[in-house]
Order: structure tokens, then C-alpha cells, then sequence
């Protein structure tokens, strides 16, 4: 009989398996070491994000506001890039709308387009805040692509 556990990460399943509890009880115990290398072969952190975000976003003593005029970016993309901006660290919802407003890209419904944008797995809930997923840093990335053209 096989023995599995299943632990579920962001970009998805790890599972460790074996033939007895003690095979299992020995891939746990590594297990630790294991999630940190694959979270951070996972993880697109890239040291480049401010070259990539010129012209997107600006960094001020505030923190991260958009410099896209509204009609080209939904509130969902705005959200999206300023979650992206920030990566790794999740942002808080009043966070959130509070970038937005500084950034002109301010609506009530905000809250409404996280619930929606959690729900099509573009963020991630982590703690109190949200963070983008390894799908929705893709999306970004395209649209950064788009927005530069």
C-alpha cells in the first residue's frame, strides 16, 4: 500500500510518497529544505522589475503609483501591476486602494475586482494581503509587453 501527502502550493501539488509511514515520515523530514529550492526556482523575482516597469510605474515615497493614463489600463490590469511592483510582498486591500487613488486609477469597487481576480487565480490571499500568482505574473508580464509597444 502507498502512502501520500499532498501539499499544496501557489503553483500547485508537491506530493511525497512511499511504500511505509517511516519512507513518508523521511521525505517530510526533507521536505522543509525541498519547498525552500522549489519556491525559489518557482519564483519570478527578478532583480530587473524597475527597468521593466519605466515608463509604467513610478516609485515615490508613497509607494508605487501608476503613470499609464486610466483609459489604457482596466482596474484589474491596475491592480495587477501595482501587486507586481511590489512582488514578493503581498499589498493589503486598503493598501491597494489606496495606490490607486494616488495613482488617479481610484474606484469604489476595487475590493470587488480582488474577489474576482482571486476567484480566476490571477492573486493569491497570503496572510491579510494579496500577491500576484504564477499565472498572474504572466498576465502582467504580457501586458507590460503590451504597454511598451
Amino acid at each position: 500500500m502507498k502512502i501520500r501527502v499532498t501539499v499544496k502550493r501557489p503553483y500547485g501539488d508537491i506530493e511525497v510518497e512511499g511504500d511505509s509511514l517511516d519512507e513518508v515520515v523521511q521525505g517530510l523530514e526533507a521536505f522543509p529544505e525541498w519547498l525552500v529550492v522549489i519556491d525559489k526556482m518557482m519564483s519570478t523575482t527578478d532583480t530587473g522589475q524597475g527597468e521593466k516597469l519605466s515608463g509604467i510605474i513610478e516609485v515615490s515615497s508613497e509607494g508605487p503609483q501608476l503613470t499609464v493614463p486610466k483609459d489604457r489600463v482596466s482596474s484589474k490590469e491596475a491592480i495587477g501591476l501595482l501587486l507586481y511592483s511590489e512582488d514578493p510582498n503581498p499589498l493589503e486591500p486598503k493598501e491597494i486602494g489606496a495606490l490607486l487613488s494616488l495613482s488617479g486609477h481610484g474606484s469604489a469597487g476595487y475590493g470587488s475586482r480582488l474577489s474576482e481576480m482571486r476567484r480566476e487565480g490571477s492573486i493569491i490571499k497570503e496572510g491579510g494581503g494579496n500577491r500576484l500568482s504564477v499565472a498572474g505574473k504572466k498576465w502582467i508580464e504580457e501586458l507590460i509587453l503590451k504597454l511598451k509597444t
